[in-house]
């Protein structure tokens, strides 16, 4: 299976996204993606920012927010493996697997609890498949 097809068949298409990405944990290099109605295309430097800051300081998402496509995220948990964030009533949900990042933004008002059971339990499978 390739890539987008997780994007698409996996995440895209049990949440509303607005945003879903799968990149290299070690240099942010994005490997599929999905954009809806975003500030800006997500970069791979924002994504490599995100994976560096959630090997190293996780805590700093509590101080700054968390920075993607252009907006911003409220920092809701961080730990080095997990962020859950918020903007608005969008929700985020960024998980690091051994060699991934997986990342999804749902559409304004679709519950946050919905994208975090998809996003984890790709994220669960991934590493069980040594991803």
């Amino acid at each position: 299976m390739s890539w987008q097809t997780y994007v698409d068949n996996q995440i895209c298409a049990q949440v509303s996204c607005k945003l879903a990405v799968i990149a290299g944990l070690a240099d942010g290099q994005i490997w599929a993606k999905f954009e809806k109605d975003v500030s800006q295309p997500v970069s791979q430097q924002e994504l490599k920012a995100i994976a560096d800051a959630l090997k190293d300081n996780p805590n700093s998402f509590q101080e700054h927010g968390i920075h993607l496509a252009g907006e911003k995220y409220f920092c809701l948990q961080a730990d080095n493996t997990l962020i859950r964030g918020r903007k608005g009533s969008s929700a985020l949900c960024i998980v690091a697997t051994n060699t991934c990042l997986l990342c999804a933004a749902t559409t304004d008002g679709f519950p946050p609890g919905q994208l975090n059971t998809v996003v984890e339990k790709l994220g669960d499978y991934l590493r069980a498949n040594n991803y």
